[in-house]
């Protein structure tokens, strides 16, 4: 547990900290600020799970460091302390989030009282091994046989799961790295040696580990997925329902439901197995039935526009020019079509 004072007087800092020395339970650290600006540096290098300020200071006061607190560092127990004359202020700072607050002056009885409260709100509770091993063993199964959208859903549901149960990012850190180096010691037994990087997640905020773990189980998916060709089929048919479709307006989220992705997913996929996104894909193929259609002296060009799903021209004619480098009208007359 750790604890930072942001005070900008040295005597009211030293006498919180001695309060907070002499509390039944030890903290692993306890820093003291001289104001809120100094705190966000000291935040932002390591993060307290309490945070106990003044609201007058220099710099950056008390309110205003309540309120970046908010927005960044949500999961920190943030404590005011303030006079009696700075009450509105305090009432500001129950806006962002602020679980206590003490009226000037404070004594060694009210700052452990307020912790006792403090800290029984923060027993989240333990991630069970049973819990552990039955989600190792799931996402390990799902990654292994290509399930993409049960690996997202298992991924979620642990996501929520261990965030609900750490109060605080290292501890979050911590458990994520050990689940996703469980997850490569599963699949190593199944034969898939892992190669890309598997850097420890750095601390950070809540959303920010939960992303970059999430990135690292994608990779992991991503890795075997390649390696294995196990998305040509798919890929396959994408291609062929684009091409069926090719006068309609096929979105991407509409392609990626029909082979069973999400649509991140298979955007990743279609660019790694064709070379291009899914729009200049779509665009291409658009093109190229534009140009057999146009070698048909019969067809007139605005007829062609529409049959590949163009209904304004001109927003056809600039594309085709674009892939091209040839307006249809140039593209006819090399052809010796007037």
């Amino acid at each position: 547990m750790h604890i930072l004072i942001v005070d900008d007087e040295m005597i009211i800092r030293n006498g919180l900290k001695n309060m907070m020395l002499t509390y039944s339970k030890p903290f692993s650290s306890i820093r003291v600020a001289e104001n809120g600006q100094q705190a966000l540096s000291m935040i932002a290098e390591y993060p307290p799970n309490i945070m106990i300020t003044d609201i007058r200071m220099p710099k950056m006061d008390g309110l205003e460091l309540c309120k970046r607190i908010h927005e960044s560092y949500s999961f920190i127990r943030v404590v005011v302390i303030s006079g009696f004359a700075e009450f509105e202020y305090a009432k500001q700072c129950m806006g962002y989030g602020v679980k206590e607050y003490l009226l000037k002056p404070v004594v060694k009885m009210d700052i452990h009282e307020m912790l006792d409260r403090l800290l029984s709100t923060m027993d989240k509770g333990v991630v069970t091994p049973t819990e552990s091993e039955k989600w190792l063993d799931e996402m390990s199964e799902h990654i292994w046989k290509l399930r993409l959208q049960d690996v997202d859903k298992c991924l979620n549901e642990w996501l929520y799961y261990c965030s609900e149960r750490t109060d605080h990012p290292d501890r979050l850190s911590e458990l994520l790295d050990d689940s996703f180096q469980a997850v490569l010691d599963r699949l190593k037994v199944k034969g898939h040696n892992y190669t890309g990087t598997d850097a420890n997640i750095e601390v950070g905020a809540f959303v920010e580990i939960n992303e970059r773990f999430r990135g690292r189980i994608h990779s992991l998916t991503d890795d075997l997925a390649l390696r294995r060709g196990g998305f040509k089929d798919l890929m396959a048919e994408a291609k062929a329902y684009i091409e069926q479709n090719i006068a309609k307006e096929v979105t991407l989220e509409e392609v990626a439901n029909l082979v069973g992705l999400t649509p991140n997913y298979f955007s990743l996929y279609f660019k790694k197995a064709t070379g291009v996104t899914f729009i200049n894909y779509r665009m291409t193929k658009r093109i190229a039935l534009a140009e057999k259609l146009l070698a048909l002296p019969h067809y007139r060009i605005v007829d062609v526009a529409h049959e590949i799903g163009y209904e304004d021209y001109s927003h056809f004619a600039k594309t085709f020019r674009k892939v091209n480098g040839l307006t249809p009208t140039e593209f006819r007359s090399r052809l010796g079509i007037k």
